[in-house]
């Protein structure tokens, strides 16, 4: 159990280093998106002056799109002082200079920012958008709640070693294969640009030699005398607790390990959900962390994202278990 529980450590701890790897991509979505909602703002102007009788339309449009992303491309539009921005704003106008537009389609862009309002945005642009909401940075679940999540699949998954999992996750969250055995899906939040993160780990539960795994010693597994196996022995248990996740018992844990890259001190808080089905063990784990000084930051962070974690692992639905 523990050489288990320590995988999810080293992985937090090798890809924190990486959070700023893509920072050069990060700002071309950033102007993609501030473009984006400045293009949309200037078309609209146009329509409604040279449409006068689509204005009422054109408003509503607008003010459905403004509910759900409004705070968004502000945000975005603040992160750039009034210099660049009005250096943008020139650059954009030169290469969409004002064009002769017929009334059919000016409807039609209306009907497109309606759809624009209902989450229809291409990406990266949504999600920069999803990122960058108020609303959500201050507590990332109503992303969740609202309904911007994507489900996530390990069906035919080489590493799901035969399970299909599905997950919701929110849609600002970016994905990708794990690089370590076990490890089927590695998560970051806002796009990948920092802390949170999640992994979704299956690992086998093989029966021991000559004999099987009855119901009654996984049952015990998650005793509360028995969970602290679990944690690696280094880790700090903050607390755990016996659950019972998609109708099976498990265990939830927080816990919290240190350890070095390179000269650099670094702390993880570790949030673990776990059972067993059908001798495979199902982890989900979630994780904020970084330099001691900084541990007031990062703890907040974790906190603020806790009741979404809980909201991702109780969307687990193991669809095996549903087969005719």
């Amino acid at each position: 159990m523990k050489k288990f529980a320590i995988i999810f450590w080293f992985l937090a701890l090798s890809t924190s280093a990486q959070n700023n790897a893509s920072d050069s991509e990060a700002r071309q979505r950033i102007f993609r998106t501030y473009g984006y909602c400045y293009s949309q703002q200037i078309s609209a102007e146009q329509i409604k002056n040279e449409f006068p009788a689509l204005n009422i339309a054109m408003l509503e449009a607008e003010a459905a799109f403004n509910v759900t992303f409004g705070k968004s491309c502000k945000a975005v539009a603040e992160l750039f002082n009034h210099g660049v921005r009005q250096e943008m704003n020139k650059k954009i106008n030169e290469l969409f200079p004002h064009s002769i537009i017929t009334e059919m389609i000016a409807r039609d862009f209306i009907t497109r920012i309606q759809s624009r309002a209902k989450g229809d945005i291409e990406s990266p642009v949504k999600e920069t958008l999803l990122t960058f909401n108020p609303d959500f940075i201050i507590s990332p679940g109503l992303e969740f709640v609202r309904g911007f999540t994507r489900k996530y699949s390990t069906l035919g998954h080489p590493k799901a070693k035969g399970l299909h999992l599905e997950i919701k996750v929110p849609m600002s969250w970016v994905s990708r294969e794990g690089r370590r055995p076990n490890i089927v899906q590695f998560f970051e939040a806002k796009y990948g640009g920092e802390d949170p993160a999640m992994i979704v780990m299956v690992r086998d539960f093989p029966a021991p030699v000559g004999g099987r795994v009855t119901q009654k010693d996984i049952d015990s597994l998650f005793s509360i005398d028995q969970l602290k196996d679990f944690i690696p022995d280094e880790a700090t248990l903050l607390e755990s607790k016996p659950i019972v996740w998609e109708g099976q018992k498990g265990g939830m844990w927080v816990y919290e390990m240190s350890g070095d890259r390179l000269d650099i001190k670094v702390i993880m808080r570790t949030m673990q959900y776990l059972t067993i089905y059908n001798n495979r063990m199902i982890s989900l784990q979630f994780s904020t962390g970084g330099l001691p000084e900084k541990r007031k930051d990062w703890v907040a962070e974790f906190e603020k994202n806790r009741p979404l974690f809980n909201l991702i692992a109780n969307s687990l639905v193991i669809m095996d278990k549903y087969k005719n």
